[in-house]
């Protein structure tokens, strides 16, 4: 590649050895990639959420949290899933090059090693992925423009891509809806409401939305209509909403949660969605074992954490320990007699406290300095 084809591709380096980070970064820098370097496993797995990197390189025998259990963690989230992971180790046994692969990994380099190969490594393992993006974007396109549901991708404050059928719903073409956002479409009196939970969805502050709202017609009439949307996807290489927008027979009433829904069009959907992201569960039992055997029962991790913590309110702590427990927004509400609105505020709350881009970054703070009992 090139190093203006470079540029943007995030990779996050995972070593323990300064010197040989330093050596890689200013190597990868130069060929013109965006390198964000941990110095340990604890480290990169926080690092990974926060930034969501194109590909991983991470070294094997790190103290304590080693590259196996790094790995292990970020393989449970769907927003992690899917970036390539290339090892990095002075483990030349064939026992154990065979190990990483079987777990799952995309490559594995043998220390000391040439920079050409570690450079032809990477960019095998971005074009791959790049290919298997796009082949899963085209899958997905090519459903939805058979499908009889409005469906839509946006990113930033634009579609980026729309089918036949939310054309004819809008009235619009698909070049002239390329050029437009949702506030291009919705009423005017239901674009505050509408516009704020789109952007916290958009921006993982929600892992799913279904609101309604009124939305006008090319030709001036209003027409209620119903969004279902999925938050934290990553489409041509941005963080994307996917989703759909159909006609509803109803007045204008607050969000209510997805799992409320029995309808077809998002069953059909969320099939199209895991061509483009596979397993959704971003919050799972499995993935919340792994982060407190990673965070919690780890002593390099306790010495690290002596730091001043942060303090939740006991609904924060409440709220959060029933994200882990994987319940929706919806059934947070019910269990706690709130309303669905209080439980976004107080996941809001927590991300804002915590500095974080999405709520596994609180988890992991919470885990890691036993605020929640789980």
């Amino acid at each position: 590649m090139a190093i203006s084809e470079n540029q943007n591709i995030k990779i996050l380096l995972v070593e323990d050895d300064k010197a040989l980070a330093i050596t890689i970064s200013n190597l990868l820098r130069v060929k013109g990639y965006e390198v964000t370097h941990a110095g340990d496993g604890a480290m990169g797995i926080q690092k990974a959420f926060e930034i969501l990197p194109d590909l991983i390189l991470c070294d094997i025998s790190m103290n304590e949290i080693s590259g196996y259990d790094v790995f292990n963690v970020l393989k449970e989230s769907s927003a992690t899933a899917m970036i390539p992971f290339v090892f990095l180790t002075a483990k030349s046994e064939i026992k154990d090059i065979r190990f990483g692969m079987q777990l799952g990994a995309d490559d594995y380099i043998v220390k000391p090693f040439e920079y050409d190969e570690l450079l032809t490594s990477i960019a095998t393992r971005l074009h791959k992925a790049e290919a298997h993006r796009k082949a899963n974007e085209e899958k997905f396109i090519a459903l939805s423009m058979i499908s009889p549901y409005g469906i839509y991708i946006y990113q930033g404050n634009r579609f980026i891509e729309t089918n036949p059928s939310l054309s004819a719903t809008l009235g619009y073409s698909r070049e002239e809806l390329l050029n437009m956002g949702f506030e291009d479409i919705i009423a005017r009196q239901d674009q505050p409401s509408a516009i704020e939970k789109i952007n916290r969805c958009l921006r993982g502050f929600e892992k799913d939305i279904h609101i309604r709202f009124r939305v006008v017609h090319k030709d001036g009439h209003e027409i209620n209509t119903e969004l279902y949307g999925i938050e934290g996807l990553k489409v041509k290489g941005r963080t994307s909403l996917l989703g759909t927008l159909i006609v509803s027979k109803f007045d204008i009433v607050e969000d209510q949660d997805i799992e409320g829904i029995t309808i077809n069009e998002i069953e059909e959907f969320e099939r199209a969605v895991d061509l483009l992201a596979g397993k959704r569960s971003y919050v799972s039992t499995e993935l919340i074992n792994k982060l407190i055997a990673v965070f919690r029962d780890n002593e390099l991790v306790k010495e690290k954490a002596a730091e001043d913590v942060i303090s939740f309110s006991d609904r924060e702590i409440e709220v959060l320990g029933l994200v882990c427990k994987g319940l929706s927004t919806k059934e947070i509400a019910d269990k706690l007699f709130i309303s669905s609105r209080t439980v976004e505020k107080h996941r809001a709350n927590l991300m804002t406290k915590t500095d974080a881009k999405n709520i596994i970054e609180v988890i992991i703070y919470a885990v890691k300095h036993k605020l929640i009992d789980l």
